[in-house]
């Protein structure tokens, strides 16, 4: 529908006047005719679905962390020296649980050198728990002891580079082929046990008390530093393999007489013995001879002895009588002096 213009234009230009189809003209081109437009309805505003977001998972406990707030690496964290702890004296399976969480059948190929590492490894822990100390005390421990183990096998700059290149081998065979001595080594041990025995966050926690320090301390000075030298030969140098081949002569048996040149036993015929028949040929009858020498000297042994202790009677008897002839004279005069 078209809307008119106002009756006032209307009333004086009629519409079917020329003046009238201006106006009406005129007023549709301004607009005043048209209907309002009707606004589309606007869409629903689309939901955007929302992301489900995994809950932020717990802060990790100190016996989960592997890395303490000084920067000190855990190899082992709490629970693994707990679970450690629990095999007891099961020695093979803590030997086997060990090397699978420190990796060492692929750090260490040498079956040799990677017991003697893990032998250390469990003395170490084995000491941790008969001081009654943590899990967590356990772990800092073995990481600090595993840091100066590791001090004392690496190699020099020079040596090591060569290593790297192939042009030297990676085991040391002297001591002027290795990086580190006894006093680096143990002055790193001593920086690390009191930065972990002293409150002072973040550069220092209070790992160990006091007392459980100088323990420790003790330790460590009577087994590792104590057979430093040893330890580092055996982390920085391939252990010589010799195989010694022998040779080793059978003595054979002598072969038996001959049953040819068997006669009768003396010894058989005095005590009746029936049928009993010594065997002897030449080398027999030496035996036989060789047999009535050593009865010969049974019998002067045993005249010896007896006459041995004929002797030994013979004395004791003598030194009897002299007592009991002194007491009688002691006794005798005793007498006579109380009569007076």
């Amino acid at each position: 529908a078209i809307l008119c213009p106002p009756r006032a234009h209307c009333s004086t230009n009629p519409p079917s006047s020329r003046s009238g189809l201006r106006v009406c003209l005129r007023w549709l081109r301004r607009g005043g005719g048209m209907p309002p437009k009707k606004k589309a309805p606007e869409p629903p505003p689309v939901e955007e679905p929302v992301e489900e977001r995994p809950p932020t998972p717990p802060p990790p406990t100190e016996d989960e962390v592997t890395e303490l707030e000084t920067g000190l690496q855990l190899p082992l964290r709490g629970n693994d020296v707990g679970d450690l702890w629990a095999l007891d004296e099961a020695y093979d399976a803590q030997a086997a649980m060990l090397s699978r969480l420190l990796g060492l059948e692929a750090a260490h190929p040498d079956p040799a050198r990677r017991g003697i590492l893990c032998d250390f490894y469990m003395f170490n822990l084995s000491q941790a728990k008969a001081l009654c100390l943590s899990k967590r005390q356990g772990a800092v421990f073995h990481a600090i002891m595993s840091r100066a183990a590791a001090m004392a096998g690496e190699l020099a700059q020079g040596i090591a580079e060569r290593a790297a290149d192939g042009g030297a081998q990676k085991e040391a065979r002297r001591p002027e082929d290795l990086a580190h001595g006894t006093a680096e080594c143990f002055e790193e041990f001593r920086r690390l046990m009191l930065q972990h025995s002293i409150a002072a966050p973040p550069e220092r926690l209070a790992i160990f008390k006091a007392t459980e320090a100088r323990m420790l301390t003790d330790f460590a000075s009577s087994t590792f530093f104590k057979h430093f030298l040893l330890y580092q030969f055996a982390l920085s140098s391939a252990r010589d393999v010799q195989d010694l081949h022998f040779c080793s002569g059978i003595s054979l048996p002598r072969a038996p007489p001959s049953l040819r040149g068997g006669t009768l036993c003396a010894k058989a015929e005095e005590h009746g013995g029936d049928g009993q028949r010594g065997l002897v040929d030449g080398d027999a009858g030496g035996e036989g001879a060789n047999g009535g020498e050593g009865e010969d000297e049974d019998d002067e042994i045993r005249r010896l002895v007896e006459e041995k202790l004929r002797e030994t009677e013979a004395a004791l008897q003598a030194k009897l009588d002299a007592r009991e002839a002194a007491f009688q004279e002691k006794l005798t005069k005793r007498t006579a002096t109380d009569k007076k």
